[in-house]
């Protein structure tokens, strides 16, 4: 997860000079981006939570949604460093992933008919 915000905040630090980032031709559409960013915070807090569980199933995050989403990390860094560049509509971007997280944790909670703590809820804002 740290590594994640490290990530985020080197891109908008980049993202907030004087010079436009050009759109890349092989941009992510921004759902796709969207759907990106949420595996991609699911993936490393799930390392942080149990890295030796992962890496006993050989996942590798990165590769994982390379894979899944059939990019590479060039199309990838392209992608999110034009959406960072606009400090804005990325921040909206991230409340649709947390949105989703809050969803998905509305409907744990109603199948194990336990609702989570704070402390357990995801730490995306």
């Amino acid at each position: 997860m740290k590594k994640l915000f490290v990530f985020l905040g080197l891109m908008l630090m980049i993202s907030c000079n004087d010079k436009a980032v050009e759109k890349p031709a092989n941009l992510i559409e921004k759902e796709e981006m969207i759907n990106i960013l949420y595996d991609i915070t699911l993936l490393q807090s799930a390392e942080n939570v149990n890295t030796a569980k992962l890496y006993e199933q050989g996942v590798k995050a990165n590769e994982f949604i390379y894979k899944k989403y059939n990019i590479d990390s060039v199309t990838f860094a392209q992608s999110n460093r034009y959406y960072a560049s606009d400090p804005h509509n990325y921040k909206k971007m991230f409340g649709e992933v947390y949105h989703r997280f809050e969803l998905k944790q509305q409907e744990m909670d109603e199948k194990t008919g336990k609702a989570t703590t704070p402390s357990d809820a995801p730490a995306i804002q």
